[in-house]
């Protein structure tokens, strides 16, 4: 499988001098990691790492030799950290290059998934992990591009080819989301449920944003869902909860708000009420941008309206907000951390500022859209340049025992 548009992450990196050692008889690249969190920054200097050892192959036409990263002892920040992690990786080894990934990870109950990636087939302190190089690379390959566990792992790569997925997305996710167990031993399991207004919402709203996120980038797009149970919360201890566990993740040449953003400067849209709100909008928030608050930042905000659409043919209608999708969600979570990004730029899901104005759009700020920027706690700036769009979403649900 070809992870489109995947390159383009290599391009914008810090020329560094490249680590050489010998592991096993042989000459290796080696990153030694001296982070303790496995988070943007980390990810930027792997990033870095790659693209020098990437120039320095094609300018010197050196061969490939392996490439082994010391990860250590890591407490992972979130699921996107480690899911953008595999994708650097999977790249390396369709490239020709041999990579182990030694890491120990330290988990909570938003990034448990990592026990299931497939970066446990490079790692050597996995159980997964064997000594034949083609043995655990095609393991790796396997598990990267589709992977079902039998009750709490779902990953796919959605392509734009394919026109009916949406459908029978939303139908794998239903099913998923209905048929929760968790293994006691060998021979017995149990079994969870939850809201089920809450399963069709949650699979309605992930349907949308990977159509979202196919519309806006026109590349294939990663979708990995792993959920998490049997956790008790300090504060609630009479309940238990569970732990879905979303990304969505797509490279591409355009960001998220590139096409909304040439929408609307280069129309007219006096006859079109919403269309030229943004408009007026961005003629007041220009006055705004600084490096902090960027022009991103406001196409962003302006893309994930409700009947704001991207495509120069349309112009009545739009996707349903994904805001508006998330935040029926977030009724139903005790606590969530849900962000967006594309390009350097984060957009934080904070469900206390996803209410809509008098005007119908969402600012990010409860007041107004159109007149006042976003509260500065709801946007950041990421140490990664990443080229598409990409969220994570992560729901604590309460679960009840079937």
């Amino acid at each position: 499988m070809k992870i489109e548009n995947i390159e383009q992450i290599f391009e914008r990196y810090q020329e560094k001098k490249i680590r050489l050692e010998t592991i096993s008889g042989q000459k290796t690249y080696v990153f030694r990691n001296n982070r303790n969190i496995l988070d943007g920054k980390l990810i930027k200097q792997v990033i870095d790492f790659f693209a020098n050892i990437r120039k320095r192959h094609l300018s010197l036409k050196y061969i490939r030799l392996s490439i082994f990263l010391d990860l250590g002892k890591v407490r992972i920040a979130d699921k996107l950290s480690y899911s953008v992690l595999e994708c650097l990786v999977y790249q390396q080894i369709v490239e020709g290059y041999s990579v182990q990934v030694y890491y120990i990870p330290e988990t909570s109950i938003e990034t448990k998934g990592i026990e299931f990636s497939c970066l446990n087939y490079l790692n050597p302190a996995s159980k997964y992990f064997v000594q034949d190089k083609k043995q655990r690379e095609s393991r790796f390959f396997k598990n990267f591009d589709i992977y079902q566990a039998q009750f709490n792992k779902y990953r796919k790569w959605i392509s734009p080819k394919n026109t009916s997925y949406l459908s029978d997305f939303s139908s794998d996710l239903i099913y998923l989301f209905r048929n929760q167990s968790k293994f006691i031993n060998a021979y017995n399991h149990k079994q969870y449920e939850y809201d089920d207004r809450m399963v069709k919402k949650l699979s309605n709203t992930i349907s949308e944003l990977v159509g979202n996120a196919i519309e806006h980038g026109q590349s294939n797009c990663l979708i990995d869902i792993d959920i998490s149970h049997n956790f008790i919360h300090k504060d609630y201890e009479d309940k238990q909860f569970g732990a879905i566990n979303i990304v969505i993740l797509n490279f591409s040449k355009i960001n998220f708000g590139d096409k909304v953003k040439n929408k609307i400067l280069s129309d007219d849209f006096s006859n079109n009420e919403r269309y030229q709100l943004v408009s007026d909008a961005y003629a007041i928030h220009s006055g705004m941008f600084d490096e902090n608050y960027s022009e991103e930042v406001f196409w962003y905000i302006a893309s994930i309206q409700d009947k704001i659409s991207g495509r120069q043919d349309n112009f009545n209608n739009g996707g349903k907000g994904c805001t508006d999708l998330l935040k029926s969600i977030q009724e139903f979570a005790y606590l969530d951390y849900c962000y967006m990004m594309s390009g350097n730029d984060i957009l934080k899901l904070n469900k206390n500022f996803l209410e809509l104005d008098d005007d119908g759009f969402i600012g990010f700020n409860n007041s107004s859209f159109k007149l006042h920027m976003p509260n500065h706690t709801t946007y950041a700036k990421s140490p990664v340049y990443l080229p598409g769009v990409a969220y994570n979403l992560n729901f604590i649900l309460e679960e009840k025992e079937k």
